[in-house]
């Protein structure tokens, strides 16, 4: 089925098997009434808050595609979610945004819906995921609905063709850095970007500059965000809120990971052939979309794409001299020519397009279910000394910027 109208067909509903536990998920679509399989489409999938979370992850969301929406007005955005969030029904998070729902599944959130959803689709353009993730799954559904890409190679390899040459994915959660986002790259050969430490809610304040939820000024609390888009949007929307790797070395649920990390969203460009700049103009096409301190296009300033490359790579503080000096250091780094600078307040990983080479090991196993157990993990690492990530992605970042300006 190509075309797909909400006036025309309703709300299409598919049945599954029941069992103990069954979630619903729903695709929407961002400003648009007509779902078309055979358009150029942006896809986002936000995970299951396991109703515990609040609808901050569905919001993180909704602002990537009101940027994708403002950048691309005639492709289609997509919105797959099982929200399941605290206090609300799925089906109102969709309505408290706006998002029309086009098609709903009563059924979990599983890999095998999202893939099912995925294969419907020819020109995928861009795929972004949002929410919990352990070091080698994400968190679809709230129960038995985790995607370990690893598991599903043989289904991943077989959506390739479902993606542009151009596409890439991010994604926004913990710990996505270490085996998930390296994986999707090497078995959908595009680039994906992840984390190698927690990931945390920013908000847009009133000086334009973005915090995490520890460093919120009730006297900068804003309403609208006059930054980030073309034109005032209303937080209500959902469009002031973001999410951001820590500042620090991951320390949550799975343990303490002292041993290394990286602060910034890592791109991944895990596959062979990888030297016609198709990783680095995607790189910059994901950064176009990123809610940032401005908003820009393919037509801005060297300077202005800049801008918004630092807010990607540099850590939020609410100290605005450590954010100046890490812009200050980057920049030395690259006009020194060896790219040695170091983001990390603690070690920092050695991270090539490939691997961060860093694995993360668990001491014991859960008595009851399967998996490892919280709180007995760590990181074998190779630390790098003089690390050069931050410098190396902005100079990729920049090379990507400027062979998208070149293909217009």
């Amino acid at each position: 089925m190509r075309f797909l109208s909400i006036v025309a067909m309703g709300l299409i509903a598919f049945n599954a098997e029941a069992g103990l536990y069954r979630g619903e998920t729903r695709v929407g679509l961002y400003q648009d009434s007509v779902l078309d399989t055979e358009k150029v489409t942006h896809i986002i999938v936000v995970g299951s808050g396991v109703k515990e979370d609040s609808n901050q992850f569905f919001q993180t969301g909704v602002a990537r595609a009101h940027k994708y929406k403002e950048l691309y007005p005639n492709q289609q955005v997509v919105i797959i979610s099982s929200p399941e969030v605290r206090g609300r029904e799925d089906a109102e998070v969709f309505n408290d945004f706006n998002i029309p729902v086009i098609k709903f599944i009563n059924d979990t959130f599983t890999p095998e819906v999202l893939f099912s959803e995925l294969k419907q689709f020819t020109k995928i353009a861009s795929l972004d995921f949002y929410g919990h993730s352990s070091p080698w799954a994400i968190k679809l559904g709230k129960t038995d609905a985790a995607l370990t890409p690893s598991a599903y190679e043989k289904k991943l390899r077989a959506l390739k063709g479902n993606f542009l040459k151009t596409a890439y994915v991010t994604v926004n959660s913990c710990s996505s850095g270490f085996s998930i986002a390296p994986d999707l790259s090497k078995y959908l050969e595009i680039p994906v970007s992840g984390s190698l430490t927690s990931s945390l809610f920013e908000r847009i304040e009133s000086d334009g500059r973005w915090y995490k939820e520890e460093n919120y000024t009730p006297e900068n609390y804003v309403l609208t965000n006059t930054f980030s888009f073309n034109e005032d949007q209303s937080c209500k929307l959902g469009l002031c809120y973001r999410m951001k790797p820590s500042q620090y070395y991951y320390s949550s649920y799975w343990g303490q990971f002292k041993e290394g990390g990286v602060n910034f969203y890592k791109f991944f460009c895990n596959y062979d052939n990888n030297t016609d700049g198709r990783c680095e103009t995607a790189m910059a096409k994901s950064l176009l979309a990123f809610p940032s301190v401005k908003s820009i296009t393919v037509d801005s300033s060297i300077e202005d794409f800049k801008t918004v490359a630092f807010d990607y790579l540099c850590p939020t503080y609410k100290n605005k001299n450590k954010f100046n000096e890490c812009v200050a250091g980057i920049t030395a780094a690259i006009e020194r020519g060896d790219l040695v600078y170091q983001t990390m307040p603690g070690p920092e990983l050695n991270c090539n397009f490939k691997t961060c080479n860093a694995t993360v090991v668990c001491k014991e196993k859960k008595i009851f279910g399967s998996g490892p157990k919280g709180g007995t993990c760590k990181l074998n690492v190779d630390i790098q000394p003089n690390p050069t990530n931050a410098a190396q992605e902005m100079v990729s970042f920049l090379k990507g910027f400027k062979l998208l300006k070149a293909s217009k």
